[in-house]
């Protein structure tokens, strides 16, 4: 076993790459652990919250985040339509993030930053600290407590070679099937399910010039039964993402239906590509506790709410 380390982070999204980040920042040396290789297939967050901004500026990164691949040019309207080629029944305007200005109190205003841009800058800084390890590929198989510290089991995804870590203590940032909290026997509260909704990464390059409605960061379309799915632009230019809004009943599409779905968004036949598929569940949980000995949760294992706003990963 390895000589202990001061803190032993489970989870390798953007919470537990900052948490790692600003613990080398200061000197602390840690260990994350990562059961994926850092890939990310859909971004599932491209909203970056003045609060996380500010963060940001402490750590010297929000240069990076400006010059990020997201048009800064972009427009950010939420516009509410029968469909792209239908009426626009409303339209908030927000600027694009270079005519941001920043409320009085504060220097940093909101960013379009979606994960598989945001992601990789919290990385190269967290790598940049000389008291950072970050191991892929590396899962999380339990864990126990002595008044001393922890030591944790882990197991190389790719080889199945097991081995122990020693720690001083544990952060699980391990998602809201936490292996961590779990382990911990820590329930949660609140409303375990609000939807089922799928969310559709689509490529079409052109798709703002095959309606009028202009270029605007949220579509969202209402039917005579309600809101039942928006599309927003993910990076501003040709990738787009379709969320189909479901509710408590779980529902899986097929392929048919969701090409269905985005022949009523637009309401027109247009090519596109189908990227990737993401189901997911809408909740509204909080753990009961937020630690027990030397473990602790953070991020979407210790609370799960809506993600629209970018409100899960900034929270973390």
């Amino acid at each position: 076993m390895d000589s202990p380390i001061p803190v032993l982070i489970v989870g390798g999204g953007p919470v537990g790459l900052a948490l790692a980040g600003d613990l080398g920042w200061r000197g602390q040396k840690c260990l994350i652990v990562e059961q994926g290789d850092g890939s990310i297939y859909q971004p599932r967050m491209d909203f970056v919250g003045q609060r996380t901004m500010e963060f940001c500026r402490r750590w010297g990164l929000v240069d990076a985040v400006e010059h990020s691949p997201y048009p800064r040019d972009y427009p950010q309207d939420n516009m509410y339509l029968t469909a792209l080629n239908g009426y626009e029944l409303g339209r908030e305007a927000f600027p694009a993030m270079q005519d941001e200005v920043p409320p009085p109190q504060s220097p940093q205003h909101r960013e379009r930053c979606p994960q598989n841009m945001f992601d990789p800058i919290l990385l190269q800084w967290a790598r940049s600290m000389p008291s950072v390890e970050i191991r892929y590929r590396t899962k999380l198989l339990g864990f126990a407590q002595d008044a001393d510290g922890v030591t944790a089991e882990v197991e190389n995804v790719d080889n199945g070679e097991r081995s122990p870590i020693r720690a001083r203590y544990l952060v699980g940032c391990d998602g809201g099937g936490s292996t961590v909290r779990e382990t911990l026997g820590i329930a949660m509260s609140g409303k375990g399910i609000l939807t089922y909704t799928t969310n559709v990464i689509f490529r079409c390059p052109d798709l703002v010039k095959m309606h009028d409605k202009g270029k605007g960061y949220r579509h969202i379309f209402v039917s005579p039964e309600g809101t039942w799915a928006t599309i927003v632009a993910i990076n501003g230019r040709e990738n787009w993402r379709l969320s189909i809004i479901g509710s408590s009943e779980k529902k899986t599409h097929t392929e048919a239906e969701i090409r269905a779905a985005i022949r009523r968004a637009a309401g027109f036949d247009f090519d596109y590509e189908i990227l990737s598929v993401l189901p997911w569940i809408r909740r509204a949980l909080v753990a009961d506790q937020f630690s027990k000995g030397r473990a602790f949760i953070a991020g979407d294992a210790a609370h799960l709410t809506s993600p629209t706003g970018g409100f899960g990963m900034n929270m973390g």
